[in-house]
């Protein structure tokens, strides 16, 4: 993959948002423990802690998928064929395995 085409630029922005969002956690921490003792009376206070989970899981999630593509590292294709044993368990095979026959040997049963 060519330096170019390495999403730098993308994984600073959401490192830097991740960091960020971090720090005013710490920071406000002493809020996010008063809305959570104000839930007793006001029921609808439970929806902040859920936004905010929401919002760091997408700026960290979108981070931590950048970085891993800025260093080249991606997820293997895998195209595995799912086939059924005797007694109707499926079994999944990789692509390695469909071209080693020897490899599908049934595992010994206890």
């Amino acid at each position: 993959m060519p330096y170019l085409k390495r999403p730098v630029t993308a994984t600073l922005f959401y490192g830097v948002a991740s960091l960020l969002l971090y720090a005013l956690l710490f920071a406000y921490a002493d809020h996010f423990v008063a809305w959570a003792e104000q839930t007793k009376e006001n029921k609808a206070l439970f929806l902040i802690p859920v936004v905010v989970a929401f919002v760091f899981s997408y700026f960290h999630g979108a981070f931590t998928g950048h970085f891993w593509e800025t260093l080249g590292l991606r997820a293997a294709k895998s195209s595995a064929k799912a086939t059924t044993k005797p007694g109707g368990n499926p079994v999944t095979t990789s692509p390695a395995q469909q071209d080693n026959p020897s490899s599908n040997r049934p595992l010994a049963q206890s």
